[in-house]
């Protein structure tokens, strides 16, 4: 049988032309959204505590005593009677579901109603202090966008799928002003295998021009605004022998994590109270620790600051044993979100608190390096994805050279260990369900 003939060459322009308007389109679309998502964010939290200025543990430490414990647990049982009846009545098509059905048949059951509204009960959940991490949402509806735009401009199934896993990475991308940490998550979490080279040729540019939209918002600074210094014999040695610590926490948290999901309430009149019960848990949990409400982000600021004193330590000691928890609670109540923050705020946190231990004793090693490196490599472990998790946290940040290529080193290691040995072997969860996790909400 002869292979068909090529498409004459106008055919191909044409094509390309409409590929490159909805590269444009849905870059511009992720950009807007990731603003809208922030500023929404930010209403949220001021809704709540009732706190109008400050990042979110001001606004907890700021707010009444009812009002931080109260606020979680009010702001999930209305998201979660709201889910309740979103999911009773057919629920919501997520990226990576379209994505892999590669006919295009789901993508165009995405709509944007219920994908939006869904976004706006994650930004919610977490704008009230829940632990789930707020990057679902954008990524959700920069990929029902995509999906509307390709459907508008004809694009062929395969194109359409690829957009939309670009999209949502762009979403991200704009969320935290990390174009290349967008275009790994596109391409090594949510694209198939056998697609990753040429959606790569999508994904970089749609996450350059959504985070380029972002600046309207950021104005290109980055998350963090932190300096590290040059390289050090003890900052190096310490985060090379903190691997293994943070490879059975990443390993650890993930297991968790699959439990509580694999175990999560019903849908029924329970998902609310369920919420509600999990953010009330976190509420109570922030009058010891005000990191703990929402996403994360905030607790790896407090790591990357983090000065290395008993107290310090204790507290950072908090967040790697209470965050994995109350996000595990949260998502096993039911609620939607990210698991993207929650990773690097327990990794940030573990990585300080061994350069804290450290430098008691007298050596003296960098906490915002091995803040940085301990949140790559739990991310990375997390999503089972190297490339995503370093290129993300360190676009958090842009520190030195240096400490990417230290952070490349210790997240690879970490990652591989995890890989290639089993959890029975690392973590001993034997009666845990093993239900494959990457950060698919």
């Amino acid at each position: 049988m002869s292979s068909p003939a090529p498409p004459p060459p106008r055919s191909r322009a044409n094509r390309t032309a409409r590929l490159l308007v909805a590269i444009v389109l849905a870059g511009a679309a992720a950009g807007l959204i990731g603003i809208a998502m922030a500023r929404l964010l930010e209403g949220f939290e001021w809704l709540f505590y009732g706190v109008r200025e400050g990042a979110l543990p001001e606004r907890v430490e700021a707010a009444p005593v009812w009002r931080r414990v109260l606020a979680p647990a009010v702001g999930g049982a209305l998201a979660g009677a709201l889910w309740w009846w979103e999911r009773a009545t057919g629920g919501v098509v997520g990226v990576e579901t379209a994505v892999r059905d590669g006919s295009g048949t789901t993508v165009r059951r995405m709509g944007l109603v219920r994908p939006f509204a869904d976004g706006v009960l994650q930004v919610l959940t977490v704008g009230a202090g829940n632990s789930v991490g707020r990057e679902g949402a954008p990524r959700l509806m920069a990929g029902a966008a995509a999906a509307r735009l390709a459907r508008r401009l004809g694009l062929e199934p395969p194109a359409t799928t690829l957009l939309v896993a670009a999209a949502a990475g762009a979403g991200l991308a704009a969320m935290y002003d990390v174009p290349l940490g967008g275009t790994a998550f596109a391409v090594e979490i949510t694209m198939a295998a056998g697609t990753r080279r040429r959606g790569m040729r999508l994904a970089l540019p749609v996450s350059l021009i959504a985070t380029a939209v972002s600046w309207l918002h950021s104005h290109g600074r980055p998350t963090f605004d932190i300096a590290v210094g040059g390289p050090t014999t003890a900052t190096i040695l310490t985060a090379l022998a903190a691997a293994p610590a943070l490879m059975v926490l990443g390993a650890g948290a993930r297991r968790l994590w699959d439990w509580f999901k694999a175990h999560r309430v019903p849908n029924t009149w329970a998902l609310p109270a369920g919420i509600g019960a999990a953010g009330l848990l976190t509420g109570a949990a922030s009058l010891w620790l005000p990191v703990l409400p929402g996403n994360g982000r905030d607790a790896l600021e407090a790591a990357l600051l983090s000065p290395a004193t008993p107290t310090a330590l204790v507290a950072l000691s908090g967040v790697v044993l209470l965050k994995p928890l109350l996000t595990g609670a949260t998502l096993g109540a039911g609620a939607t979100g990210g698991l993207l923050a929650p990773s690097f705020a327990l990794g940030g946190s573990a990585g300080a608190a061994i350069a804290g231990l450290a430098r008691l004793a007298g050596w003296e090693a960098s906490a915002p390096v091995l803040a940085l490196v301990g949140a790559g490599a739990v991310l990375a472990i997390t999503q089972r994805a190297p490339v995503f998790g370093t290129l993300f946290v360190w676009e958090l940040a842009r520190p030195e050279p240096w400490v990417l290529a230290l952070m490349v080193v210790v997240g690879t290691a970490c990652w591989w260990s995890t890989s290639f040995f089993s959890f029975a072997e690392i973590f001993s969860f034997a009666e845990i369900g093993s239900v494959p996790h990457r950060d698919r909400s």
